[in-house]
């Protein structure tokens, strides 16, 4: 029986596009390796993790799945376990924006080899968009998804040639579309919707109480709300 994938692993392995090695990074259970390589989109996984204990329950959950001997688990710091090649596709997921950055651009050698990246953060996702545009990882496809009440993006990207093209738009600056996300813009779903709504809300209250500095910040979502809502979700 393969261990159970929540909505949010589920829409980060659906994002996966075939590989040879994949990095399961901050992989904690490891169930998103297990899945790559149980539905053959992974030729073989590593779960990387910085603390022992989630390490433990992966090596578990790998055992009981039968695939020890494609998947492993190693205790480190981000991309420091991996020589150079070693992997061709990296999945980071439940940490800020701000780690993944970091953790990303930590091993150049090992970044700027990657024929696929799958960023989901907890909190700033404009943070790893931004990284990818100035990076030239263009982005691919992107997810939102609900899941016990709060809102979680995904991103895939792809390594490209000058600029992401998904970033120019005439409603839109390429700066805002890092906070909004240029594919969600585009896909209009409900979830999507309900999100931004989320955020509008939220910062109508700042704004409501006197702070004054997040008014762009909520005028930036209520335009966004207001595109979302023409649309018919």
């Amino acid at each position: 029986m393969h261990p159970p994938v929540s909505a949010r692993l589920e829409a980060i392995v659906s994002l996966l596009l075939p590989c040879r090695a994949l990095a399961d990074v901050c992989s904690d259970h490891g169930l998103v390796a297990l899945a790559a390589v149980q539905r053959g989109i992974a030729g073989r996984a590593i779960c990387a993790d910085l603390r022992a204990a989630p390490l433990e329950v992966a090596r578990r959950n790998i055992a009981r799945a039968n695939l020890a001997d494609r998947v492993t688990a190693v205790q480190g710091d981000g991309l420091a376990p991996f020589a150079s090649g070693a992997v061709d596709a990296v999945v980071i997921a439940g940490v800020s924006g701000a780690l993944i950055v970091r953790l990303l651009t930590a091993h150049p050698e090992i970044t700027g080899s990657l024929t696929q990246l799958i960023a989901a953060p907890n909190q700033d996702a404009d943070v790893v968009r931004a990284w990818a545009l100035a990076a030239g990882f263009h982005l691919r496809a992107e997810a939102m998804v609900s899941e016990r009440g709060y809102f979680f993006t995904i991103g895939a990207y792809r390594q490209g040639e000058g600029q992401d093209p998904l970033y120019e738009h005439p409603e839109w600056s390429a700066p805002e579309l890092c906070v909004l996300g240029p594919l969600l813009v585009a896909q209009r779903d409900t979830v999507t919707l309900r999100a931004c709504e989320q955020q509008r809300s939220r910062l109508g209250k700042l704004v409501a109480r006197g702070i004054t500095a997040r008014e762009a910040e909520h005028a930036l979502w209520s335009r966004a709300c207001a595109a979302l809502s023409r649309s018919g979700g």
